[in-house]
Formats: C-alpha cells, sequence, structure tokens
C-alpha cells in the first residue's frame, strides 16, 4: 500500500509539473507570438510587400465572436513553407491573442529539425502539432489536433497536405492539388458540435518563398516587392453531412466492436469523401476569382531553373 501511495503521489507531482510546464509555455507563447507578428511578420507583408484580403472580416467575426464552444475549421490550398505562419499574421487582428490563435499542423521532419527543445519554444508555443506522413490518419498527434477543434478551438489544416505552385498546377491543369481524407476526418471529428468550415484561397505566396520547378527546394531567403492576396469564401455546409451518417458510423463501430469515436472505419471513410468533395468544391470556386496570368507570374529567382528544365 505504502509502495501504491507513492506512486500516486509520484504520478500527481508529475500531472501537477506538466500542467504548470504547459502553462509556462502558453505564457512564453503568448510574448513569443507577438514579438513575431508585430516586429517581424506583419513588417514583411505589410511594409515589404503587399498583402490584399477580401472578406477579411467574415473571418475576423468568426475568430472573436462565433458561439462558445463552436468549433472554427479554416482550409486553404498550400504554396510554400511560409504560408504558416506569414498568411496568418495578416489574417489574426492584431494584437494577436494566445487564446485566439489557431491550432495547425507541420510536418515531423520541419518540427523536429532542431530538436525537442526548439519544437517546445517555437511551435508548440505557437500552437503546431507535428505530423508523420507515413503514419495513418489514426495517428495520436493528428488526433490531438482534431480534439482541440472537437473542444471548441480553431483549427487550420491544409487539405492537400503538400506544397502545390503554380507551376506544378499549370503542369497537370489544375488550379488546386488532390485532397487528402486528413480535413474529412477533423470536420467529422466534431459530430457533438457542427463547426464553422471556412475556406480561402491565396495566391503570390509561390513568389515569396519560390520553389524550384521539379524539385522540392525553396529558394531562400524570402523575397520582398510580392502582392499576396487572399479571398476569403462562405462557410461550407457539413451539418447535413454530420447528421446524415451519426447512425451509420454508430453502427459501424457497434458491428466492430470499437468503443471509442477515433479510430475510423469503412463507413467513417465514405463519410470523409463526401466532406472532401464539398471542401474541394468550395476552393475551386474560390479559385475561378483569380487572374492567374497576373497571380501566377513565377519569380524571376526561378526563371533560369525554368529555362534549363525546358532546354
Amino acid at each position: 500500500d505504502g509502495a501504491a501511495g507513492a506512486g500516486g503521489a509520484k504520478s500527481k507531482l508529475v500531472q501537477m509539473v506538466t500542467v504548470a510546464l504547459h502553462f509556462l509555455r502558453d505564457v512564453y507563447g503568448q510574448f513569443f507570438v507577438l514579438f513575431m507578428d508585430t516586429f517581424i511578420q506583419k513588417p514583411f507583408l505589410f511594409i515589404l510587400s503587399k498583402t490584399e484580403i477580401s472578406n477579411h472580416k467574415r473571418l475576423t467575426d468568426l475568430i472573436r465572436w462565433r458561439p462558445r464552444k463552436t468549433p472554427l475549421i479554416t482550409v486553404s490550398n498550400h504554396c510554400s513553407s511560409l504560408d504558416e505562419p506569414l498568411l496568418f499574421s495578416a489574417l489574426i487582428p492584431w494584437p494577436m491573442l494566445q487564446w485566439q490563435l489557431r491550432y495547425s499542423l507541420c510536418n515531423d521532419n520541419m518540427f523536429y529539425v532542431f530538436g525537442e527543445v526548439f519544437a517546445q519554444l517555437f511551435f508548440h508555443a505557437a500552437r503546431g502539432f507535428p505530423i508523420w506522413r507515413s503514419r495513418s490518419i489514426n495517428q495520436p498527434s493528428f488526433r490531438d489536433f482534431c480534439f482541440k477543434a472537437r473542444g471548441g478551438g480553431w483549427c487550420h489544416i491544409f487539405p492537400e497536405g503538400r506544397i502545390w505552385q503554380p507551376w506544378k498546377l499549370q503542369k497537370e491543369g489544375r488550379t488546386l492539388g488532390p485532397l487528402r481524407p486528413g480535413v474529412g476526418k477533423l470536420i467529422a471529428t466534431c459530430e457533438l458540435q457542427a463547426p464553422i468550415v471556412l475556406p480561402f484561397y491565396h495566391t503570390g505566396m509561390h513568389r515569396v518563398l519560390p520553389q524550384v520547378p521539379g524539385t522540392k527546394k525553396q529558394l531562400m531567403p524570402p523575397k520582398i516587392g510580392n502582392t499576396v492576396r487572399v479571398r476569403v469564401g462562405e462557410p461550407i455546409e457539413v451539418q447535413d453531412l454530420l447528421d446524415e451518417w451519426r447512425a451509420k458510423r454508430k453502427e459501424a463501430r457497434e458491428a466492430e466492436g470499437i468503443t471509442d469515436s477515433w479510430t475510423t472505419t469503412k463507413v467513417d471513410e465514405q463519410l470523409y469523401d463526401a466532406i472532401v468533395l464539398r471542401v474541394e468544391a468550395a476552393l475551386t470556386k474560390l479559385s475561378q476569382e483569380v487572374d492567374f496570368e497576373a497571380e501566377w507570374q513565377p519569380h524571376p529567382s526561378v526563371l533560369p531553373f525554368m529555362k534549363k528544365a525546358a532546354a
């Protein structure tokens, strides 16, 4: 009994220390994101570059005034490794407050590039979660991310799952890369309280951090003097899908003996596909507002690579 009591006390102590460290990280995170936003990101976007946002108030009102415990999920195309956090510096009202900040995903190669301590002080402090592309859609880190939305938080996801710059989209005759089922699972996880799903489509970030055509290499440092345009769309209706599939999902779990709400079933996958189609339609509709000839022009730094590839 004494050993059990000591073990329980130790467990409680570890839990208390963990909670305290997370609190300190959040306090640090508030100052960190405010500093980065005020002195680096916003000057880059609004002084060294030009940024235009259509229907911005539609998003800021949801960040500030949506009903309590209502999940907010934003979805967009993905053009560069600086989409996050640069775009959100433009989108989130100043001063950027920790409790209004979005949760986001970052691939594990970048997340842990400088080790665990840096990840805690940089990505975790700014509400980032690592995602392993080699793992399944049921991976724990993605579950933690999805449950932030389920609890009423704001989560942003790039449904394409990887960078798609104009040179690649043009090559394949697309305005958007193929969407992955992760966005469907994220939205479906919020079945208890249907989320507000808001799409936006942006251009210009491919010039801020150009990608060498035919490779994954992006040309550092970030380029100034560009115009970034963000088009915020109408909320995507998902309540009807969640209602329609609720009973089917419950029956599938019971039939397979699944007791949790996280593990994916075949029926879940069908729902994810239906959600993905709606997200894809909304983003494609926004992409039709783009003046591709003007907004998809490559940055001069990649022109030599393009000429070499064409030769």
